[in-house]
C-alpha cells in the first residue's frame, strides 16, 4: 500500500514545481503533474477531481498565508488568440538575494536586467557584515526566537566570509579539554560497545541530590548529548523502569563478558530516543524516582512566554496576568540556574528545600561577581 502524502509534501511538490518553471502553469498541468492531486485527478471520476482542485485551493490559499508568494495571472496561448488562468512562482520573489562582502566602505545593490524589484546580489561592506553577526549571534541565544537555528546557521556562513578576527579578533582562540575528559571518552566507549553488542552493563553511579553511589546493573537503550553533558538512557534491573544517567557521575562501567556473541536483551520497539532529546536538562538524571514537583510564579509578561514555550504545566492564572506553572525536576541544579537565568520574571514558591538551594545559590553568585541578591 502507497504511503501516504502529507501536507507539508503537497506543498513542497507545488512549490519546487512551479518555481522551477518560467512560465505560467494551468491548473490541469498542476493536477496531472503534482503526484498529491494526481492520484485523484488521473481516476477521471468527477468527484474525485473535485476533491483534487478544492485540495489544491486550499493549498494555494495556506502557502500564500505563510508569505510564498504564488500568483494567479493571466496568460495567453495558441498565437495570443485565447487567455487562460495560471499559476507561478517567481524566482526573483521568492528567492532571498545573494550577499557579498564590499571590498569598499558604500553598499551596492545589482539587479538583474527586467527585474528591478528584487536585486540579485547585494554588496554588504565589513562594517555592516559585523553588525550582522552581532544581531545573529543576539537572536540566537533569545531562548523564544523561532529560528534560532537558522540564525545560528547564517551566523556561521557570515563568520566563514569574514575570516576568523570576526569571531575571535586577532587572539588565537585555544581549546582545551575539561578535567577528566579522558575518563569520560573511556566510559562512552564502553557504553557504545556495550549498546552495540545489546549488552548489560554495571557501574557505580554518583547522585547528585542523595550524595551516596549506589551500583547500578543497566540495559543500555541509548547515549545522547544534551546540554552539554552525555547521558545514558536504559532499563535498571533494580527499579524495573527506564531510568536517565548522566555518564559523568558513573564509575566502573563493566559490560556482561557471559555469553559475548548473544544479546541480553532487545530495546523495545516503542522506545524513542528522541522523546529524551526533548526533554529540559532538569528533567535528565535518575534519583531512583525521587522527583521534586517545584512551583514557580511567572509574572507577567513572562508568563505568556513561559505559555507560549510550554514551559511546565500551568496550575492557576492570577488577575495581573501572572501564572504558576509546576515542573518535575530530577536534577535542582540546572533547573535553579535556568530561573536566575530569567533575573527577576519569576519566582520559586516551593518546595521549601528548592528554594533555600536557590537563595544559596543566587548568593553565591552575588559573592563571585557582586551586586544584590533578589530570588523572590
Amino acid at each position: 500500500m502507497p504511503e501516504r502524502i502529507t501536507k507539508t509534501q503537497r506543498w513542497l511538490d507545488l512549490i519546487a514545481y512551479l518555481v522551477g518553471r518560467r512560465f505560467p502553469v494551468s491548473v490541469d498541468d498542476l493536477m496531472a503533474d503534482i503526484p498529491a492531486y494526481a492520484e485523484k485527478w488521473k481516476t477521471g471520476d468527477a468527484t474525485a477531481r473535485d476533491t483534487a482542485r478544492r485540495t489544491f485551493e486550499r493549498d494555494k490559499d495556506e502557502l500564500k498565508a505563510l508569505g510564498i508568494p504564488l500568483e494567479t495571472v493571466k496568460y495567453r496561448i495558441n498565437y495570443g488568440l485565447e487567455e487562460v488562468e495560471g499559476y507561478r512562482i517567481a524566482k526573483r520573489d521568492f528567492y532571498l538575494p545573494y550577499l557579498k562582502l564590499a571590498a569598499g566602505e558604500s553598499v551596492e545593490v545589482k539587479a538583474r536586467q527586467g527585474e528591478p524589484a528584487r536585486p540579485a546580489e547585494i554588496e554588504l561592506p565589513r562594517e555592516a557584515a559585523a553588525v550582522a553577526m552581532e544581531a545573529l549571534r543576539h537572536v540566537a541565544d533569545l531562548p523564544a526566537f523561532p529560528y534560532a537555528r537558522e540564525a545560528r546557521s547564517a551566523r556561521r556562513k557570515l563568520a566563514f566570509d569574514l575570516g576568523p578576527p570576526a569571531e575571535a579578533g586577532s587572539a588565537s582562540v585555544l581549546f582545551v579539554d575539561r578535567a577528566g575528559a579522558a575518563e569520560l571518552g573511556e566510559t562512552l566507549r564502553v557504553l557504545s560497545e556495550a549498546l552495540l553488542a545489546r549488552k548489560r552493563v554495571r557501574f557505580v553511579y554518583h547522585g547528585i541530590r542523595r550524595g551516596e553511589a549506589t551500583e547500578r546493573d543497566v540495559a543500555p537503550y541509548g547515549l545522547m548529548f544534551h546540554g552539554g553533558h552525555w547521558y545514558l538512557v536504559g532499563h535498571d534491573a533494580a527499579r524495573d523502569a527506564i531510568r536517565v544517567f548522566r555518564v559523568g557521575r558513573m564509575e566502573s562501567p563493566v559490560p556482561n563478558r557471559k555469553a559475548p556473541k548473544s544479546p541480553d536483551y532487545e530495546v523495545p520497539a516503542d522506545f524513542r530516543l528522541a522523546d529524551y532529546l526533548g526533554r529540559e536538562a532538569w528533567e535528565l538524571g535518575d534519583e531512583g524516582g525521587d522527583v521534586l514537583r517545584a512551583r514557580v510564579l511567572f509574572h507577567f509578561p513572562a508568563s505568556l512566554w513561559a505559555a507560549r514555550n510550554g514551559m511546565g504545566v500551568a496550575v492557576e492564572e492570577r488577575a495581573d496576568g501572572a501564572v504558576v506553572r509546576e515542573f518535575d525536576v530530577a536534577q535542582p541544579n540546572p533547573f535553579l540556574r535556568w530561573l536566575l537565568s530569567l533575573a527577576g520574571d519569576a519566582s520559586l514558591l516551593e518546595p521549601p528545600e528548592l528554594v533555600a538551594e536557590l537563595n544559596a545559590l543566587a548568593r553565591e553568585v552575588v559573592a563571585r561577581h557582586g551586586g544584590e541578591a533578589a530570588c523572590g
